[in-house]
């Protein structure tokens, strides 16, 4: 039989050298190879301890929302949490518990981070080592998709999760964890304005001389901002999902479409001046501004009503404002990763309802600012 170890030696020698070869796989469109961190699913990390209940999991199942309600809700008695509360109120109430008065409160929240912390540890490890018996259970992603996950060293955590007093605890024990098991020089960190990433990287399109609306579609809220500049941004309220109240496609767009409209009536009627531009950032991947013909998630449906989503868009909310205006839709993942543009090695992960992933673009990166 084959040594094991010499193996997964032999697959991160290969892997190294791989990734010299390929710049990013995950951007080729012909095929596309989707990225999804929801999908990586642990099977086993040999020489590392995995709990049980954990084996065989996918990222969703470990660190979507449902699965970090699910470990508060374990402690809610102790947290003096109402363990009925929905996932999104739960997690927001958890949020005050690091700061509680009562002595034996926060150790617990803060057992909760680590936990949390361990989990995405174990989640970027299946990433970085590319075990056998890990990549057996991904056969969509080739060779080279692992190898470009191989020399990933930066690994910034973004979304509503990490947000909060959660998110450093988290990421300093990942990080730990990480660097103890065989990758010295990997950072993961939580950046600021986590959960605003996508509005910040949607900034970086502001032409010159305007301002531009950008929008952050989710599966739990709607993220609203003014672009002043590619440089600063200045927090809309953010408005519930139409995910959850659309029964159907038709009902979604034009929940959309009333959002991106009333929005642009407000500022408009506060003399911003606005570009004839704007930026929609969706929770679900896109091909040149098309949802993949598979996905037929909340706002994967909206592909039914043309060939082209972004051409569709731009038409409707044109008609709509009675004025020509051009839409411009981005991938959640992507868009968070743009404010780091020019970094390379590096990958954006955002925790929420579900996990979004992107990769930084190789142009230079511009620091950007935040009114709330």
């Amino acid at each position: 039989m084959p040594n094991y170890e010499m193996i997964c030696a032999l697959n991160l020698v290969t892997d190294t050298l791989t990734a010299k070869l390929y710049m990013n796989p995950f951007t080729d469109t012909a095929p596309f190879v989707i990225p999804s961190m929801n999908q990586v699913r642990l099977m086993d990390l040999p020489g590392i301890p995995i709990p049980l209940p954990w084996r065989s999991q996918t990222g969703y199942q470990l660190l979507g929302t449902p699965a970090l309600a699910a470990q508060i809700r374990r402690q809610a008695k102790q947290l003096s949490l109402p363990a009925d509360t929905p996932d999104a109120d739960l997690i927001r109430q958890f949020d005050g518990r690091f700061t509680d008065g009562r002595t034996a409160v926060p150790p617990i929240a803060r057992a909760i981070a680590q936990e949390y912390g361990h989990k995405i540890a174990l989640h970027l490890l299946t990433l970085l080592r590319g075990d056998p018996i890990n990549r057996v259970v991904r056969p969509g992603w080739r060779a080279e998709h692992w190898a470009f996950w191989a020399q990933i060293r930066t690994v910034y955590t973004g979304g509503g999760l990490m947000a909060g007093h959660l998110g450093p605890i988290a990421a300093a024990t990942a990080q730990d964890f990480i660097r103890r098991h065989g990758f010295p020089d990997v950072t993961v960190t939580v950046p600021p304005h986590a959960a605003q990433l996508p509005l910040f990287g949607a900034a970086r399109l502001t032409p010159p001389a305007a301002a531009m609306l950008v929008f952050d579609f989710g599966q739990t809220a709607v993220k609203r901002a003014i672009a002043q500049s590619p440089h600063h941004l200045d927090l809309l309220p953010s408005l519930p999902t139409p995910c959850a109240a659309a029964p159907d496609a038709a009902a979604l767009r034009d929940r959309l479409i009333d959002i991106v409209a009333d929005t642009w009536t407000a500022a408009a009627a506060q003399a911003i001046p606005l570009a004839d531009s704007l930026a929609i950032v969706l929770a679900c991947y896109l091909l040149n501004g098309q949802p993949r013909p598979e996905d037929w998630g909340c706002y994967g449906r909206l592909q039914q009503f043309a060939p082209h989503l972004q051409t569709y868009l731009s038409q409707q909310i044109s008609q709509r404002l009675n004025r020509p205006l051009r839409v411009t839709l981005l991938h959640d993942g992507q868009a968070a990763a743009m404010p780091f543009a020019g970094q390379a090695q590096t990958a954006v992960i955002t925790f929420g309802t579900a996990l979004g992933i992107g990769f930084p673009p190789a142009s230079d990166n511009s620091q950007l600012t935040i009114d709330p």
